[in-house]
């Protein structure tokens, strides 16, 4: 069953899936994902993504390129995002499987929601954990000026966590965030890139298309 948990004020400390808890004056939205449903590309009628990998690819044994869960929270001028996957993430060193290049676990800020066929929308930033087979590394990147700043983040298990400043968002009252994972088997800035899980389609009340609503500032 597809869950939804969005708690505007005060919230529960003991909410598991945020790894720092969470305490008043704390606003947070966590969204359940369905597992086992990585796929490649969009249905051209809704825009949909599509599962279509079955379960001996080696991205979809992984496990760590699925979504279970993901979260956004934000207290005073401090944002956290976080996504809990349905496998441990690699240790740095540890190759990637099946001629994969590049993993990124991501969040993007967008101006309204996202559809491939009928808003393609530019996003307004992509915050986002990378791997490249070899180390981790965290950044931001605006997407008005190009400009991408490093941010820090943890690792563990199957939990990563990336934290950022309202200020490094422009202090803007954005309305829409989404998680997505995308793979690239080709270089970094080649065409040679998929998207393999995102936030299932009505998880979250108020959720357009993929994006799921965040409070005005």
């Amino acid at each position: 069953m597809k869950v939804m948990i969005a708690l505007l004020s005060v919230i529960v400390v003991g909410l598991m899936l945020v790894p720092s808890g969470a305490s008043a004056g704390t606003m947070v939205s966590v969204v359940q994902d369905s597992t086992g449903d990585l796929g490649f590309g969009f249905d051209p009628q809704t825009s949909e993504m599509m599962p279509v990998w079955g379960p001996g690819t080696p991205w979809v044994k992984a496990g760590y390129f699925d979504i279970a869960s993901a979260w956004l929270s934000q207290k005073g001028s401090t944002f956290s995002f976080g996504m809990e996957l349905a496998a441990a993430l690699p240790k740095e060193g540890s190759a990637l499987p099946g001629g994969i290049q590049l993993a990124e676990w991501a969040l993007w800020i967008d101006p309204s929601p996202f559809n491939v066929v009928t808003n393609p929308v530019a996003p307004l930033f992509l915050i986002a954990l990378r791997y490249d087979g070899s180390t981790y590394s965290a950044f931001i990147l605006d997407f008005g000026t190009m400009v991408m700043k490093s941010v820090p983040f943890s690792v563990g298990g199957a939990q990563v966590q990336l934290r950022f400043s309202a200020a490094s968002v422009g202090n803007l009252a954005f309305e829409w965030w989404v998680p997505f994972v995308r793979i690239w088997q080709g270089p970094l800035g080649s065409a040679g890139f998929a998207f393999v899980d995102g936030i299932d389609w009505g998880s979250a009340p108020g959720q357009v298309y993929y994006d799921i609503p965040w409070p005005s500032q």
